[in-house]
């Protein structure tokens, strides 16, 4: 197969609407530097935590959506995803704390991060530059500002998971990260129709945090208790409403709530996100009754069962 087509041998080509413009143009000093991240983020990707990999996967194909918006493709970057990167950094800054010291690098992942970082700010300055000859939006420029402090937050959470090659994801029919946060979309739209403001939560199989969206006039208090129902549901593979009735006094696991630093919630509103006979995560959602609760979870659990269709331009 030949990939070569010689279009370029005078010093000209063209961008994916087909537009002839000299090589040294900003705009192709941006798509360069966004290829280079993608290719870094796929080698990163290695070396990271499981977790830590599938979002590293789901990036590398927005970055390509991003690039293709660029060269006149569809628009990818938006407000709403905007807010779901802000979302997503402070879960993770919360998840990894104190983390290592600020501007270290510990574990091999995180170094392969800060390199991917240091290529996401260089292609948000070739995109201030190449913003001058126009097709790019703002929306776009603060999509890539978000994610290199999308990736700074990963290289944090990296170096306190410790070091580690990935393992083989889980199939999540689709990016874990998207998969998570559109679950909780869908969940704070219904919750929305019964006139209600709630936060919810996605973690992976393993408990850790994958996604949290908190409604606006939602309860402070209902992030905590979000993610905990949603830690709660994957650690004991049940629903917080089944474990209820097995934590009441005479209950076979009485007690269970005063374990693991209290993040064991014993009434509704968590469920485990199964595929096939295999846990991938849990779900927790607060800010209504119990009762409210358990229904928006049961919601959850039937959109999860019967698939999302995925909303994002690849």
């Amino acid at each position: 197969m030949r990939i070569y087509t010689r279009t370029g041998d005078t010093g000209f080509s063209s961008t994916g609407n087909r537009r002839m413009i000299p090589k040294n143009s900003p705009v192709f000093s941006l798509l360069g530097a966004l290829e280079e991240l993608d290719a870094s983020l796929g080698e990163a990707a290695g070396k990271l935590p499981a977790g830590l990999a599938e979002v590293a996967g789901t990036l590398r194909r927005d970055v390509a959506a991003l690039s293709a918006e660029l060269s006149g493709g569809e628009k990818f970057a938006d407000a709403a995803r905007v807010r779901g990167m802000e979302e997503s950094i402070d879960l993770m800054m919360e998840s990894a704390g104190a983390g290592a010291p600020d501007g270290s690098r510990e574990s091999a992942g995180a170094a392969a991060l800060g390199v991917s970082r240091a290529i996401a700010r260089r292609a948000e300055r070739e995109m201030a530059s190449a913003k001058q000859t126009g097709g790019v939006t703002p929306d776009a420029m603060r999509y890539l500002n978000r994610l290199s402090d999308l990736l700074y937050a990963m290289a944090r959470m990296a170096d306190a998971q410790g070091p580690g090659p990935a393992a083989p994801p889980a199939d999540f029919g689709g990016g874990f990260l998207e998969r998570a946060l559109e679950l909780c979309r869908r969940v704070l739209a219904e919750a929305r129709r019964e006139n209600l403001r709630v936060t919810a939560a996605v973690c992976d199989e393993g408990g850790s945090p994958t996604a949290l969206l908190r409604d606006d006039g939602a309860l402070l208090a209902s992030v905590e208790i979000a993610r905990d129902k949603a830690f709660t549901s994957a650690a004991m593979r049940m629903s917080t409403e089944e474990l209820a009735g097995l934590c009441k006094p005479g209950g076979s696991l009485y007690g269970l709530q005063h374990t693991n630093g209290g993040r064991i919630v014993i009434f509704g509103g968590g469920v485990p996100l199964v595929e096939g006979n295999r846990l991938v995560g849990g779900f927790g959602v607060s800010g209504g009754t119990a009762e409210q609760d358990t229904n928006l979870a049961n919601y959850a659990l039937k959109v999860f069962s019967a698939g999302i269709r995925e909303e994002y331009s690849r």
